[in-house]
């Protein structure tokens, strides 16, 4: 499902204290819930958020999504309300977060799947493991691949198989605005790649210790390099997103990016400027869209107009700024690239 699950952000609260911890400050310590980028203040902003990608599955995670046990029970209950059983979801919570009854829960409102973070501390992952032996979920454990520890991770695998966990996922730990301090102080650096923000060493530590244990496990074990998990993911999302949220003026690019045409209006009124647009230049009605102090269209009729800029403003009476940009089909529409227009 690869860039195919709403991504649900249920609350930033957690008390275990990793010092590796990638949350964003924004979110790290902060009870706020979010579906991929939109904030959630209502159950129609988590369903509608999943309708604009066609999600075919949810990942829940925070923070410790157990310490606002509730919500996160009404989550998987509404999405499965909603989308019905095949909607696969799972969620991430700390091992020391697991315990009885609340497993029995989050089993009974449908939860598909619980991906445990290990702890360093060998008996909490074990009583964690004793919890969930007899769950009806899909279990498995996921963590980070810190340089120099392979033996937690051969020690996690073992323990998943003991336990009959379905699979281990082991994630190439990179730099974050949230943990790089942290990591530079323990001496880590990262990888000679401009492009990548990855640990070095990371890579190194994940395959050594699988390839040593995996005639020894009879569970899946998985490594996943830091550009899948946040590039190529986040790429197919937005693909998905763009299909669904582009209005008639709006193209997609092949990275999944709206690109628009923009007539930013510095005085006069932008409605006087649109009617020129539909019922001077023909432009289609449906290319036409007024956004406060714009209008907006699609790109090439804005750099078709940009000669005859001055022409357009005299039979507008208005004084206009053009531009095309380029923005994520999220939520908050994030600009990623702007640029001017002139004749």
């Amino acid at each position: 499902m690869c860039g195919a699950k709403l991504v649900v952000f249920v609350t930033g609260v957690c008390d275990c204290g990793c010092w590796y911890c990638p949350v964003s400050p924004r979110k790290k310590g902060s009870d706020v819930s979010f579906a991929n980028e939109r904030p959630i203040r209502s159950e129609r902003d988590l369903i509608e958020e999943a309708e604009l990608m066609n999600a075919e599955g949810a990942s829940l995670t925070g923070g410790d999504p157990l310490m606002r046990f509730e919500r996160t029970v009404d989550v998987i209950r509404t999405l499965k309300d909603e989308f019905g059983d095949d909607f696969h979801i799972h969620l991430y919570v700390p091992a020391e977060s697991v315990r009885e009854g609340a497993v029995e829960e989050l089993d009974g409102a449908g939860l598909d799947e619980l991906r445990v973070h290990p702890s360093s501390d060998s008996i909490v992952n074990r009583r964690a493991a004793e919890v969930l032996e007899d769950s009806g979920m899909d279990l498995g454990f996921e963590m980070p691949a810190i340089p120099g520890e392979e033996d937690w991770i051969r020690e996690v695998a073992k323990l998943a198989d003991e336990y009959g966990f379905e699979f281990l996922n082991v994630n190439e730990l990179e730099f974050t605005e949230s943990n790089a301090e942290e990591l530079r102080r323990r001496g880590f650096e990262r990888v000679d790649d401009d492009m990548s923000d990855a640990v070095a060493g990371s890579e190194r530590t994940a395959l050594t210790a699988l390839s040593e244990v995996a005639n020894n496990v009879g569970i899946t074990l998985h490594y996943c390099p830091s550009e899948v998990k946040d590039s190529i993911q986040f790429r197919e999302r937005i693909k998905r997103m763009a299909k669904n949220v582009a209005r008639d003026h709006e193209e997609i690019d092949e990275e999944g990016l709206i690109v628009k045409g923009i007539f930013e209006v510095v005085s006069g009124d932008p409605e006087d400027l649109a009617n020129v647009l539909i019922n001077i230049l023909e432009v289609p009605e449906e290319w036409v869209h007024v956004d406060g102090n714009r209008v907006e269209t699609k790109p090439f009729v804005v750099d078709e107009l940009a000669d005859v800029l001055s022409d357009l403003e005299e039979a507008s009476r208005c004084e206009i700024r053009a531009w095309i940009i380029r923005e994520y089909p999220t939520w908050d529409r994030t600009v990623v690239e702007r640029w001017p227009v002139r004749g």
